[in-house]
């Protein structure tokens, strides 16, 4: 079933045994790592800790009270649009750069508190 929102945006189901093949990991593993990591973001965001969820290789989504941002590693953005598209959007937004992370950067010094929960 999907759920059918403004603007005709459909929001469908995970599908954990096409993660399951994806990972090599069992259908079973992967529900539950998804199912603890919603509630541990739920039981953090009902009592208003800062958290940065890092997604590996991908970047790190920072939620700091109502401020949500998404910081992405150099490479996947290089991966995703290509090292000449990166450097000219770069050029022309410099604003973007500002969404860029290095994946050895220590995760609270993305944060203005240096206070977060960080998601594995």
């Amino acid at each position: 079933l999907s759920c059918g929102f403004p603007g005709n945006k459909e929001v469908e189901p995970l599908k954990y045994a096409k993660v399951a093949m994806a990972t090599s990991v069992s259908r079973k593993k992967v529900e539950g790592c998804i199912q603890g990591t919603t509630s541990l973001l739920s039981q953090c965001l009902t009592k208003g800790e800062n958290i940065a969820l890092v997604l590996r290789d991908v970047g790190v989504l920072l939620i700091e009270g109502m401020r949500v941002e998404m910081k992405f590693f150099y490479n996947f953005l290089e991966a995703v649009s290509g090292k000449k598209n990166l450097e000219i959007a770069g050029c022309k937004v410099p604003e973007l750069l500002d969404m860029v992370v290095s994946q050895v950067a220590p995760v609270a010094s993305l944060t203005s508190s240096g206070r977060v929960i960080i998601f594995p």
